[in-house]
């Protein structure tokens, strides 16, 4: 299947090469800015039979000469037009981020990186072939994980841009290995899997390297072209943290880097008078303030008594099941009235995502000079006078544990490698799965840390024990992804449903419900 093309990309390289005035290495690197050229071009090569598989397309110019890359560029006619900027957007976006990363993490070539992460583009232009319906809810589905996109997809049309991968990607090994793991971790439900269960698949440590680079590309990718996806630039950090050791500061730098690269581009291909109105847009964008509210008369007393605590600058602890709401209370209480710290700094901090070494340092920061680390600022400096949110707090080594206690009972701490310590002010959020005082009263957390941080509890109850909320939820969600579904018949069915759903994931279940109901009345309409 010949893929399609940008059609603003494929103009300006016709241009190009017409000319003959461009040199050729030039017209390669603009190559990777249009996944379908790309793609077709290293297939052909691959396909000719010629020994050894190339990956890249400076590779492919080597063997192929400049005609053959130049007939491929002129020889294509199947277009996409302006109402796929934002397809493109998000594609050079990704690709820009990737390639970034592959500079701080020397994965591989920085061609092979950025096509890694193309691919789930290329598979979704695959299913803009297949039914033209696909074009409907295109941008929608840019929006959300890659698992709820295959949940999506597989329901409305039977197949899914990661099966048309694997049934069309014939070349090179490298990237069909990419999309075998994608196909792996996401199953045929789309439910994502534990990124240890790679550990038992025949696959290359580079191969894996590769689908972490494209999660954190998306991730990033999604959280500058929709900040109001906010769990987006939070996913960002806590993979380029766990996966490259990349710091919250080095990853706002790539971003901004990333984004000034496409502006260029932009500008480049002449688009800039359309593209960029979607980074505008996105940095226009005004956050609403967060909102904790429930129809729960138990848990609404817990949440006003938390609340009354955290105008008394207590620490506070948030607790209960995976995605019962624990990060947007956490932004509620930053930014609730009463807050006294409301308009000093507020930071986070996922101690689940990086090893014992990097959490010392992302707490303390360094003197400079010392074991080869540079200069840098901890967070408990970063946040004086503020909030620091410490998620999956029960997830830190217990040497750590005893040493942040140490801390808290000095209001100072030291750099590494520096004699000199520093004086804090801080008021601690955390947030974990379970009660780090009975944990800690049971011996699996640190005692001393309990006492120094003597937080004050609030459990945040599952969906199915605070079903009178499940409906004002599901609004807030509809409406925050326009999800169109106002048909009041389907919404009276709806609310039926939630009276009786389990939602084993909590808002994770209720998201990927919804989000299929508004692609499917899209795709439909």
């Amino acid at each position: 299947m010949v893929q399609p093309v940008f059609q603003h990309t494929i103009a300006l390289l016709r241009a190009f090469v017409e000319s003959e005035n461009v040199p050729i290495q030039r017209i390669s690197e603009l190559i990777r800015y249009d996944p379908g050229l790309y793609f077709s071009t290293l297939s052909a090569l691959n396909l000719s039979g010629r020994s050894g598989e190339v990956t890249t397309l400076t590779q492919a110019i080597s063997m192929i000469g400049t005609d053959v890359l130049e007939r491929t560029i002129l020889s294509h006619d199947h277009y996409l037009d302006q109402k796929n900027l934002l397809l493109w957007v998000y594609t050079v976006l990704s690709g820009e981020i990737a390639a970034h990363i592959n500079d701080l993490a020397h994965i591989g070539d920085e061609e092979e990186a950025y096509f890694s992460s193309s691919l789930p583009v290329l598979g979704m232009l695959m299913m803009l072939g297949r039914d033209p319906r696909y074009q409907k809810i295109l941008n929608f589905l840019l929006r959300i994980p890659m698992e709820d996109r295959v949940y999506i997809e597989q329901r409305i049309f039977g197949t899914d841009h990661l099966d048309q991968l694997k049934m069309q990607v014939v070349a090179p090994k490298l990237y069909r290995d990419v999309v075998t793991l994608m196909g792996v971790m996401f199953g045929p439900e789309g439910r994502r899997e534990r990124f240890d269960q790679a550990g038992r698949l025949s696959i290359g440590y580079k191969t894996l390297q590769f689908f972490q680079l494209r999660d954190i590309a998306e991730a990033g990718a999604q959280s500058l072209l929709f900040p109001l996806v906010v769990e987006a630039r939070e996913r960002f950090q806590e993979l380029s943290k766990r996966h490259f050791k990349i710091s919250e500061s080095e990853g706002e730098e790539l971003l901004a880097d990333a984004v000034a690269k496409v502006e260029a581009l932009c500008t480049e291909f002449k688009v800039d008078d359309v593209a960029l109105n979607y980074l505008a847009e996105a940095e226009s964008y005004q956050y609403p303030a967060y909102l904790f509210a429930t129809n729960n008369k138990a848990f609404d007393a817990e949440l006003q008594a938390a609340y009354a605590a955290n105008a008394a600058d207590r620490c506070i602890l948030l607790y209960g099941e995976p995605n019962v709401g624990k990060r947007l209370l956490a932004a509620a209480l930053n930014e609730h009235p009463d807050n006294p710290r409301k308009d000093r700094p507020f930071l986070s901090l996922h101690c689940g995502s990086v090893d014992a070494d990097t959490l010392e340092l992302e707490l303390f920061g360094a003197k400079g000079g010392f074991m080869g680390l540079d200069k840098q600022k901890g967070l408990l400096a970063l946040a004086n006078e503020g909030t620091l949110l410490l998620k999956d707090v029960d997830r830190v080594p217990v040497a750590i544990q005893e040493k942040l206690a140490e801390t808290l009972r000095q209001r100072s701490f030291f750099p590494i490698g520096s004699t000199t310590s520093i004086a804090f002010d801080v008021k601690l959020l955390l947030s974990t799965r379970s009660n780090i005082l009975a944990e800690a009263a049971a011996g699996n957390f640190s005692s001393a840390l309990a006492l120094q941080l003597a937080p004050h509890p609030i459990r945040i109850p599952p969906l199915r024990e605070r079903r009178e909320d499940i409906p004002f939820i599901a609004e807030g969600i509809i409406d925050k992804y326009d999800l169109r579904l106002h048909d009041e018949a389907m919404l009276l069915g709806l609310y039926e449903y939630f009276e009786q759903e389990e939602f084993p994931e909590n808002l994770r279940d209720l998201k990927r419900l919804l989000f299929f109901l508004g692609a499917k009345s899209r795709a439909y309409a």
